[in-house]
């Protein structure tokens, strides 16, 4: 299992259009790609403008074969209304949220 952090700039005036786009973006792509496992959207505290979306896939490989076409196709309508800033994938060694 991986985890990907996506970290985004976006405006106050397109917060809104951000969050509508991702959460679209996101159950599209859990419904139509192979190891994609939704993801989840958290805005600084500190810094409002800064907003990261973690989305968690089976492989890495499965991720690294989506991501080659993310910005043109499937997250186009996120990134018309923000900045990506980011994005690593990490490994998950360990997870005891509940």
């Amino acid at each position: 299992m991986i985890q990907v952090i996506y970290r985004w700039d976006v405006s106050p005036e397109n917060r809104a259009a951000f969050l509508a786009a991702w959460e679209t973006t996101t159950k599209a792509i859990r419904e139509a790609t192979e190891g994609a496992r939704g993801s989840f959207c958290i805005v600084s505290v500190e810094r409002p403008t800064e907003i990261l979306t973690i989305a968690k896939w089976d492989k890495l490989a499965q991720w690294q074969a989506f991501v080659t076409t993310a910005k043109s196709d499937s997250m186009k309508a996120m990134h018309a209304v923000g900045t990506q800033l980011s994005h690593d994938a990490f490994e998950e060694v360990a997870n005891f949220t509940i």
